[in-house]
């Protein structure tokens, strides 16, 4: 399994109206949370995240991968590189609302340090994180973390993935809501 984050450059946010093979991802990290009406599946990859968000028969799934990766483009609502602010918003099947923010920061290596640390202490029973190995030029590897609250019509999962190399830490907040 790769233990090192690949480059920042690199990064694309995706969002499949299907359920993306499992097998096309490295997991390094794995939760579930379910409720009466959706099911969430959370997954830190290296490159990023996969997030599966189930209701009924429906199905959403937000990718943040590399550009290397092979992700099909059938149903494929959205992709954008991750190079600076995204927001996106849309209603699926008129039963799923979806809203995303994503952020890509540069940082200064103090403040870098400082979010590295942070994220470091996390541990959460309602998220999910996951610390990569160092590269040997740094005494650190990056770190990503998922935060959920789950509610019974939504659901919000914040995302931290630092990216030590650059000095870089991509930012998301997700709100899956059933409307139905």
């Amino acid at each position: 399994m790769l233990t090192v984050r690949p480059r920042i450059t690199d990064l694309n946010f995706h969002l499949f109206g299907q359920e993306v093979h499992p097998e096309l991802f490295e997991v390094c990290a794995h939760r579930t949370v379910e409720r009466d009406r959706y099911q969430l599946e959370l997954n830190i990859t290296p490159d990023g995240h996969v997030i599966r968000f189930r209701h009924d028969e429906l199905v959403l799934t937000e990718v943040n991968a590399g550009a290397h990766h092979p992700l099909p483009t059938l149903a494929e609502l959205l992709k954008q590189s991750i190079d600076g602010k995204l927001r996106n918003q849309l209603r699926y099947e008129d039963r799923i609302d979806y809203q995303t923010n994503v952020n890509l920061e540069l940082v200064k290596p103090t403040l870098f340090v400082a979010v590295q640390q942070q994220l470091d202490q996390r541990v959460d029973t309602q998220g999910l994180v996951h610390r990569f190995g160092s590269n040997g030029r740094l005494s650190f590897g990056a770190i990503s973390y998922m935060h959920v609250q789950s509610f019974m019509e939504h659901v919000l999962v914040r995302v931290f993935h630092t990216f030590p190399e650059s000095g870089a830490v991509v930012t998301s907040e997700s709100r899956f809501s059933v409307q139905d």
